[in-house]
């Protein structure tokens, strides 16, 4: 008896069932892996970055204590073209960093006068690192990342003042503001004055120094070597290596002490220092 068409075809589906096996499995796994990773998923956060050519997309991490908590899986320009904006998503477990307080920055390699640090990124290329804010904060999903190896702001904790010059000379944003050779502050900006007649700097002193800034205080740029010379008699004082370098800002009070200074005070940048200024010991409560 010959076979119908009709049986002929069931025959070659029992015999060739098991080919469907192999897309089964794959389906199988792949939505495995898709449920792993979207267990493992946790908060997308925006990092705006004012530059973004050490960041790529899949490749750089965000890590916290050298333990990787995030990727970056995009990076765009921002609507307004002023930043670089990388998108990232945090591991489940680090959905806690995800809140008001978090700092994130871009580490790369950074040699100073301070030391060497992220030479790591010169294999593995540079990471975000973070600084996690208070647990249980406000949830945030936009930060302003920041460049550099580490983390502290120097406008934090500290109170502003203004100084006014004639000529910056070697002054720069970074520079120490120092007070008998203690830093107490840093030079945080440098710009022209609207009458393009002086050039204003902003200067950030930390709060547990502001005693030192009085109404009366004089300041003035630091070279790192002070010369006295004399027919019988010559000096030559060598500062830190830092400020031999890169300069700085010093300051000084005369006796008396005026009041404290408010802050967004201005003061007069001097060339050099005041006659003498070393014999100055005012009692500064």
């Amino acid at each position: 008896m010959t076979e119908t068409a009709t049986e002929q075809r069931v025959k070659a589906l029992k015999a060739g069932w098991y080919i469907w096996l192999f897309p089964a499995f794959a389906i199988a796994i792949s939505v495995w892996l898709f449920w792993g990773y979207w267990q493992q998923r946790g908060p997308h956060i925006k990092i705006f970055f004012d530059d973004g050519s050490q960041i790529q997309p899949g490749k750089t991490q965000i890590r916290y204590r050298g333990v990787t908590i995030g990727d970056v899986h995009k990076v765009m320009i921002s609507r307004d073209k002023k930043d670089v904006v990388a998108h990232a998503i945090l591991y489940k477990h680090a959905e806690e960093f995800a809140v008001e307080g978090t700092r994130f920055w871009l580490v790369t390699p950074k040699v100073s006068l301070q030391g060497v640090s992220g030479l790591e990124t010169l294999i593995e290329g540079a990471y975000i690192s973070v600084d996690p804010g208070k647990i249980g904060g406000p949830i945030k999903k936009e930060f302003k990342g920041k460049e550099g190896g580490e983390s502290k702001d120097p406008l934090e904790d500290t109170s502003t003042y203004q100084l006014e010059t004639s000529n910056l000379g070697s002054v720069s944003a970074g520079d120490s503001v120092t007070f008998r050779g203690l830093k107490v502050g840093t030079v945080t900006k440098e710009i022209l004055s609207k009458t393009g007649q002086t050039v204003l700097l902003q200067i950030n002193i930390l709060n547990r120094y502001v005693r030192v800034v009085r109404t009366n205080t004089v300041f003035w740029r630091s070279s790192g070597i002070k010369a006295k010379l004399g027919l019988f008699k010559s000096e030559l004082k060598i500062d830190a290596l830092d400020t031999v370098l890169r300069g700085g800002v010093e300051l000084a009070t005369p006796s008396p002490a005026g009041e404290m200074a408010k802050a967004q005070a201005k003061f007069s940048l001097l060339a050099e220092p005041p006659k003498d200024y070393e014999k100055w010991n005012t009692v500064l409560e």
